[in-house]
C-alpha cells in the first residue's frame, strides 16, 4: 500500500502527517512556517519536498512562501 500525507495549517504553523496505507499509525512533522498563521498548504505533486503556503500577519500582510525542503526552511 502507498503512504498517506495530510497538510494542516494552523495559527501556530504547518504540520504535516503521515502514515502507511494502513492508516492505523501516523507520524506529526512540524510546525513548519512556525509563528506564521497557516491558511492553506499545498504540496507539488512532482516534487513532494516542495510545498507552497498562504500566511498572514498583521505587519507584512498576505504572503505566499515556498520551501523546497519540506517546510524545514
Amino acid at each position: 500500500m502507498s503512504s498517506v500525507r495530510v497538510l494542516v495549517g494552523t495559527k501556530k504553523g504547518a504540520f504535516i502527517l503521515t502514515a502507511d496505507g494502513k492508516r492505523e499509525k501516523w507520524k506529526v512533522d512540524g510546525p513548519h512556517f512556525g509563528g506564521w498563521e497557516i491558511y492553506h498548504v499545498n504540496g507539488s505533486p512532482v516534487d513532494p519536498n516542495r510545498l507552497y503556503t498562504s500566511q498572514t500577519s498583521g505587519w507584512f500582510g498576505q504572503i505566499i512562501q515556498r520551501s523546497d525542503d519540506g517546510g524545514k526552511t
